[in-house]
């Protein structure tokens, strides 16, 4: 259940110590459950938002179920000792994955044509050893890209060659990171703290200096007895940033989406529809170019799991666009934006047997087709 109305008025961060500067570049930074293996990234999700990307399924129809017969699993096993990404960024033609080899070294793959071709990223240290420092959320565009990791973070001024600027991280004992966008202000990630209970909001101008503030603190909760417990993720698309959050107020929970347009000075809450079965949560939320998805867990009426997709014009008003089932069972986990207005968005997730796969739309959300499937891979 959400609710619509206004945010508090905050003092502007174009006039803050820590306001952000930099240009955005669309980055969806909603982490993955499970990791994609490298042939995952190469083969599928990423490639698909290179421009000259066409799909070789069949669309469906707008506003309707999304149902496939499933394709064989291909057995990847040989290559489960291939770096593991557990997150995606986009900007342009440019792609960066993140994640680690052998659960300790970092590992960036860079592609500057859309997925097509991939090379590994360069890495340094200002902090020390890279050992044990891997990222797990980036977000980027011109001006440059940041990787944050539980005790890492990285800078990039091309996303082609990282410095790991840090071994500390953002997050302090019991916090948590779970998100990451990079705006026309800079860059804003938001968390969580189980000291506290409190959601919380990191920001920053040049990715190396941040601040963090409650969610309560960045004028996200407005109505009294309300407390925001959880800051869930963000996306952003030019001067359009999109935070999820968790709030309970009167014993009841609920999920909600902010929009601010002017450096964050003022927040709107806006309703996303919970509706054909969707759950209260989100599984993540994309923008490009004006576009937006949002896309919700939700469940048949015959308990099996399925996405439920909204899209938007505007990130105010948003329409219910259609379901994804699968083979039988679906759990969505990622949404990805391609950028420069293409309408190409990626959902990944993981079906009931273990399997990641994936449905890609060319048409801003309003239908989807499967992707192949990837196989079993490790969880996170």
């Amino acid at each position: 259940m959400v609710r619509a109305g206004g945010g508090s008025q905050q003092p502007s961060r174009a006039t803050d110590t820590w306001s952000r500067q930099l240009i955005l570049g669309a980055a969806v930074v909603i982490p993955l459950a499970s990791t994609l293996v490298l042939v995952a990234v190469l083969g599928g999700m990423a490639a698909f938002l290179g421009p000259g990307h066409a799909s070789g399924h069949a669309a469906a129809d707008p506003g309707s179920r999304v149902s496939t017969g499933g394709v064989a699993g291909t057995d990847h096993g040989s290559l489960l000792n291939a770096p593991a990404f557990s997150q995606v960024g986009a900007s342009g033609d440019t792609v960066v994955a993140v994640g680690s080899r052998d659960s300790a070294t970092p590992s960036f793959r860079v592609s500057a044509n859309g997925g097509r071709t991939w090379t590994m990223a360069i890495t340094r240290s200002q902090a020390g050893p890279v050992t044990g420092h891997p990222a797990t959320i980036v977000a980027g565009g011109p001006g440059g890209w940041v990787g944050l990791g539980p005790h890492a973070i990285w800078a990039s001024g091309d996303g082609l060659t990282w410095t790991l600027v840090s071994a500390q991280g953002l997050a302090g004992t019991g916090e948590t990171i779970t998100g990451l966008a990079k705006d026309s202000w800079g860059y804003l990630a938001t968390g969580t703290s189980v000291r506290s209970g409190a959601g919380l909001v990191w920001t920053s101008a040049n990715g190396l200096n941040w601040r963090e503030r409650t969610a309560a603190q960045f004028g996200l909760a407005d109505d009294p007895g309300e407390r925001v417990f959880a800051m869930t993720g963000a996306a952003s698309d030019w001067n359009v940033t999109l935070v999820v959050g968790s709030a309970r107020k009167d014993g009841k929970v609920c999920s909600y989406v902010w929009r601010s347009l002017d450096d964050g000075a003022f927040w709107r809450t806006v309703v996303v529809p919970q509706t054909n079965g969707a759950g209260w949560g989100f599984a993540g939320l994309a923008g490009d170019a004006g576009h937006f998805i949002a896309v919700r867990p939700g469940v048949t009426s015959s308990g099996q799991a399925e996405a439920v997709v909204y899209t938007s014009d505007d990130a105010v008003n948003w329409h219910f666009a259609t379901t994804i089932l699968g083979s039988g069972d679906f759990t969505p986990q990622q949404v990805t934006a391609g950028s420069g207005g293409t309408g190409r968005f990626v959902l990944t997730g993981h079906d009931s047997r273990g399997r990641t796969v994936a449905y890609t739309s060319t048409d801003n959300g309003a239908t989807w087709a499967h992707s192949d499937d990837f196989g079993v891979v490790p969880s996170a």
